[in-house]
């Protein structure tokens, strides 16, 4: 296999963050840590409360950082916060009040936030909270393999 130009650049890349609470779809998490990291992309999870998060099929994952270590800065980091919605992680996500302040954060920053949408009402609040950023969003009948691709293909081109 050939060895990819931008894994050995010096260049400072976007870093990635996916945000998982229990219940979250472990297809959907396992695969943006997959694709991001086979493409040489840094991502990182975060759980919202332990380091040990359940999947709704009571799958365990250790997450690398838990949301109360501040493992980002939104408001200065060039950085992608990645929302999987699917399972029982998008209400999850709704209902806990430090994801909104950090949306609102994200809003008057510099990151930006994706949303994989099988949950409509997390994209609709993240909509509505990220009113002057960017929001990135499954779109129409999109599946999770091209929306992970095409967001993959955008942090690698970028870099």
């Amino acid at each position: 296999m050939m060895s990819l130009p931008y894994r050995n650049g010096k260049k400072k890349r976007s870093q990635s963050y996916i945000l998982i609470g229990d219940g979250f779809d472990e297809l959907e998490v396992i695969y943006f840590l997959h694709n991001f990291r086979q493409a040489g992309l840094s991502i990182k999870s975060v759980s919202l409360f332990d380091k040990l998060v359940y999947s709704r099929q009571g799958v365990g994952l250790k997450a690398d950082y838990a949301l109360a270590d501040k493992p980002f800065d939104p408001s200065g980091d060039d950085c992608l916060l990645i929302l999987p919605s699917g399972g029982r992680n998008g209400d999850v996500l709704r209902r806990d009040a430090r994801v909104k302040s950090l949306l609102m954060e994200f809003n008057t920053g510099c990151g930006r936030v994706a949303v994989t949408n099988s949950n409509k009402h997390l994209a609709k609040d993240v909509k509505q909270v990220c009113s002057d950023r960017l929001t990135l969003q499954k779109r129409g009948e999109q599946g999770l393999e091209d929306f992970v691709k095409s967001l993959t293909e955008r942090f690698v081109y970028a870099s």
